[in-house]
């Protein structure tokens, strides 16, 4: 079981980027690439749950750990995909301390929160870790929560003191619509929502994180954030073909 290295999550960068197009293949061809972490999307992705494990199988000797964007905070999704071996999952538009708490109860082992508990499950290698990976679960399962609106935003520091909740992860493109700023990061009032939000996990011992775009990439960094994803497969793909074409109607 892969899970997030606790102490770079911590101290150091992780770089990762997003696979939204459901494809096995192409989150193998990220596993290799050497990203630290890689989400899974199944809320705006391609995929559904039914691609899930053969997505998950493509990072196996890796050293990349694989997180899941789930739809909502739903105790049956996480339940599914955290038995197929995820190492945590992202949950979209948490914007209150009340979600971010419903979030950690539902990924959590009893006593720390309500996971319904397994052996044969592909997570323990079907009961052959079942022991190890019931001891660590609680400690190792990352819980992303996905700050996208001012409210969000006045609730970090609240969010982030939750015991559980691990990243405070930025949607910039939902954060810049609900502030009337509709893809423009260099917005005042958007630098000024990071900056809180670095804030807020700093003040708590919490790692912020972001989808960030070329361009802001340093300026992202230099904010404090160390979860950092950029681009996506679906963009790979897109931009990779408009220049195939380009060169060759040249």
């Amino acid at each position: 079981m892969l899970w997030i290295d606790r102490n770079k999550l911590r101290t150091q960068l992780m770089a990762g980027t997003f696979l939204n197009l459901g494809s096995a293949t192409s989150v193998e061809i990220a596993a290799d690439t050497g990203f630290d972490w890689l989400l899974l999307d199944l809320e705006h992705g391609s995929g559904s749950v039914a691609d899930l494990r053969s997505m998950l199988l493509a990072c196996r000797g890796s050293s990349a750990a694989p997180i899941v964007r789930i739809r909502s905070v739903d105790p049956d999704t996480v339940k599914f995909v955290m038995d197929s071996g995820a190492a945590g999952i992202m949950f979209p538009y948490v914007s209150s301390v009340e979600e971010a708490k419903r979030a950690v109860d539902c990924i959590k082992y009893p006593p720390m929160g309500t996971r319904g508990v397994a052996g044969a499950i592909r997570a323990t290698a079907f009961g052959r870790d079942w022991k190890p990976y019931f001891e660590q679960a609680n400690d190792k399962s990352l819980v992303v929560v996905q700050i996208e609106t001012p409210e969000a935003v006045d609730a970090s520091s609240d969010i982030a003191a939750i015991d559980g909740v691990d990243v405070l992860f930025v949607g910039p493109l939902d954060l810049s619509v609900n502030l009337g700023c509709p893809g423009d990061f260099s917005q005042p009032k958007f630098v000024d929502a990071l900056s809180k939000v670095v804030k807020s996990c700093s003040d708590h011992n919490k790692t912020p994180g972001i989808l960030t775009k070329p361009g802001f990439e340093q300026q992202h960094k230099e904010l404090g954030f160390r979860f950092t994803a950029l681009g996506a497969d679906s963009l790979a793909v897109l931009q990779a073909m408009d220049a195939n074409l380009e060169r060759l109607r040249q």
